[in-house]
């Protein structure tokens, strides 16, 4: 079986990072280079959307878009907001995630093995299916 924490335990963690994040969240503005990653990412949007209009507009955008102004907009929109958000939206995410807790509380694991990637293999595999199992539902 996985240990899985209690949900109301989860949900506590979640409400108290939330007086915590907005001063994570502005510590880690200035680490933000998301244009180029963006632009990087853009074959497999254009493999999910497959509208050349909308592709085309959507670099379009991107390019118009420095690192450094979005940066801006991170601070004075994101981090001042971000602590209250996640508090009002505990009670969301507890319940959005309360499937997959229930169906970690009852996967039977195997015992772990000496090979590391046996143990990826029959351990932590079965855990991320449950969990996208558990998502999708």
């Amino acid at each position: 079986m996985v240990k899985v924490k209690p949900l109301a335990q989860i949900e506590k963690n979640y409400k108290d990072a939330a007086s915590t994040a907005a001063s994570r969240y502005r510590d880690a503005i200035p680490t933000v280079v998301w244009q180029a990653a963006a632009l990087e990412g853009q074959d497999i949007y254009e493999a999910k959307m497959m509208d050349p209009s909308v592709l085309a507009r959507r670099a379009t955008e991107i390019a118009q878009v420095s690192d450094s102004s979005f940066r801006d907009a991170l601070l004075k929109k994101g981090a001042p907001v971000i602590a209250s958000r996640m508090a009002a939206a505990a009670p969301k995410m507890a319940s959005g995630y309360a499937p997959i807790r229930s169906a970690l509380e009852s996967l039977v694991l195997p015992p772990r093995e000496v090979d590391p990637m046996a143990n990826i293999d029959n351990r932590l595999k079965p855990v991320v299916q449950t969990m996208i199992d558990a998502a999708e539902r």
